[in-house]
C-alpha cells in the first residue's frame, strides 16, 4: 500500500492544493446523468436507457469511432448459443471510474460456458467524470439490486463477477441476497486506507469551491475509463466498504468463491485480500495470486509468477487482471497507454510513457534502476491460463451440485 500512499499524497498536493487543469464541460454533471427514480421494467429497457444516456453525454460526429465509444461505455448482455432456456446467469460489475468495456473479454468466456451475461453500468459511469459528483454508493446498490431481480426472471441460478469496487459491491450484495450461487472476484476492494475518509469533507467543500470536488483532473484520453476522479467517488467507496464490514459481522454466507489478485497492486490492499480469503468458508474456493516473490499464502491460494523479463514485464498491475493480450484497446498492441501516474509527478516521464518510450510494464511506481519509466500494465499476459483455472472451477461447481 506504500505505492498507493505515494500516489494519494502526490495528488492531494498537486491536485486539490496545487496546479490543476482547467475544469471543463466534462467535469460537470451531464443533463441526463443517473438520478434514480423510475426503474426499467426489463433488461432490454435498461440497456436502451443507459445507452441513451451515454450517447447524450458523449456528443460528436456519428462515425465509427463514436459508435465504438458509445458501445464500450454502455452495459451489455450476451446470451449463450442455443434456443433452450438458460439455467445460469452472471451479473458483472466494473470498478471505480471504469466502464462495462472492462468486462468484454471475460464476458465472452462466460457466454461460451453457457451463461447469460449481463455487464452493468454503475451509476455515474460511462458518461463523463462530472457524473460522479452527485452519485452515492446507495445508487450503486439500488441499481445492482434491481438488476438482480431482472436477471433472476430470466435464469434459475445467479452468479456474480466483479472488479475492485465492483467486487466489493458484489460481496455486500451476496450478504444481503441468499440466492447467489457463486462469486468471481478480481482485486476486490475489501479495505481502503483510513486516509480515504479525508475526501468526504473535501467533497462537501467542492459544492462551494469546485476545485475541492476533484481528487485529480487529467486529460481523460482513455475512451473507456475516467482519468479525472472526484473526491465524492472515493468518499462513497470508503462508506460502502464500511457498510460491508458492518453487514459481514451480522450475516455469514458460505458461497463458492474464485478470487484473482496481484501482490503488487497499488490500488487495493493485496494483503487484506489474502486475510479476507482465509476467513471465507464457502466451498469450493480458489484464489490465483500473481506475485514477484515468495509470499506466505493461505490454503486454497495458488501463487503464480508475475514477472517476465523476456517480455519486459516487471509486475502485474491492478489494471492487468481482466483484459486479454489481444484486447484492441488495452492489450499488448492496444491503442491506449496507461501513464496517468506520471501526469502530476513528472510531465517528461508522462510524455515518454505516452509515446511508447517506457522501460518496462508493470504496476505504477514499481520502478527500478533498469526501469526508471514504467507503463502500467493493462492486460493479463496469463489470461488464457486464468480462464483454464476458471473452467476447472466451474467443473468443480457442477460436480458439487450433481453430487448433492
Amino acid at each position: 500500500m506504500s505505492q498507493f500512499w505515494k500516489y494519494f499524497s502526490s495528488l492531494r498536493l498537486a491536485g486539490t492544493f496545487g496546479e490543476q487543469d482547467e475544469l471543463g464541460e466534462r467535469h460537470r454533471p451531464s443533463a441526463d446523468c443517473y438520478k434514480g427514480g423510475k426503474r426499467a421494467g426489463s433488461l432490454a429497457e435498461y440497456l436502451a436507457d443507459c445507452r441513451q444516456r451515454v450517447e447524450a453525454a458523449r456528443p460528436g460526429p456519428d462515425n465509427r469511432q463514436r459508435a465504438r465509444v458509445v458501445e464500450g461505455n454502455s452495459p451489455f448482455m450476451l446470451a449463450p448459443d442455443g434456443d433452450g432456456p438458460v439455467k445460469r446467469g452472471i451479473l458483472m460489475v466494473h470498478g471505480l471510474s471504469d466502464s462495462p468495456y472492462m468486462m468484454r473479454d471475460i464476458a465472452n468466456f462466460f457466454q461460451q460456458q453457457g451463461f447469460l451475461v449481463l455487464a452493468m453500468q454503475l451509476p455515474g459511469h460511462g458518461t463523463r467524470p462530472g457524473d460522479l459528483l452527485d452519485t452515492s454508493w446507495q445508487d450503486w446498490v439500488d441499481e445492482h439490486q434491481h438488476l438482480l431481480g431482472l436477471l433472476g426472471a430470466e435464469v434459475d441460478d445467479i452468479y456474480l463477477l466483479g472488479f475492485s469496487i465492483g467486487a466489493a459491491l458484489n460481496i455486500y450484495q451476496s450478504v444481503r441476497n441468499e440466492n447467489i450461487k457463486g462469486q468471481f472476484l478480481f482485486a476486490p476492494a475489501v479495505r481502503v486506507l483510513a486516509v480515504a475518509q479525508l475526501t468526504c469533507p473535501l467533497a462537501r467543500l467542492g459544492k462551494w469551491w469546485p476545485r475541492f470536488a476533484w481528487f485529480d483532473t487529467q486529460p481523460d484520453s482513455d475512451d473507456f475509463k475516467y482519468e479525472s476522479l472526484t473526491n465524492r467517488a472515493i468518499c462513497e467507496v470508503h462508506k460502502m466498504i464500511g457498510a460491508l464490514r458492518r453487514v459481514s459481522t451480522l450475516v455469514e454466507r458460505r458461497i463458492p468463491l474464485f478470487v484473482v489478485a496481484s501482490e503488487n497492486d497499488a490500488t487495493v490492499d493485496s494483503d487484506a485480500i489474502l486475510r479476507w480469503f482465509a476467513q471465507q468458508k464457502g466451498a469450493p474456493r480458489r484464489m490465483l495470486y500473481y506475485s514477484t516473490g515468495r509470499p506466505v499464502v493461505p490454503s486454497g491460494v495458488k501463487t503464480v509468477v508475475a514477472k517476465f523479463p523476456d517480455r519486459n514485464i516487471r509486475s502485474f498491475a491492478h489494471t492487468a487482471l481482466l483484459q486479454s493480450p489481444s484486447n484492441p484497446h488495452y492489450g499488448a498492441r492496444g491503442s491506449y497507454r496507461f501513464c496517468t501516474h506520471y501526469y502530476r509527478l513528472d510531465r517528461q516521464k508522462y510524455q515518454r510513457c505516452k509515446d511508447g518510450q517506457e522501460d518496462c510494464l508493470g504496476e505504477m511506481f514499481d520502478e527500478s534502476e533498469d526501469c526508471p519509466i514504467i507503463r502500467r500494465l493493462t492486460y493479463n499476459p496469463l489470461f488464457d491460463e486464468m480462464l483454464a483455472e476458471i473452467r476447472e472451477f466451474l467443473l468443480e461447481l457442477d460436480q458439487d451440485v450433481s453430487g448433492r
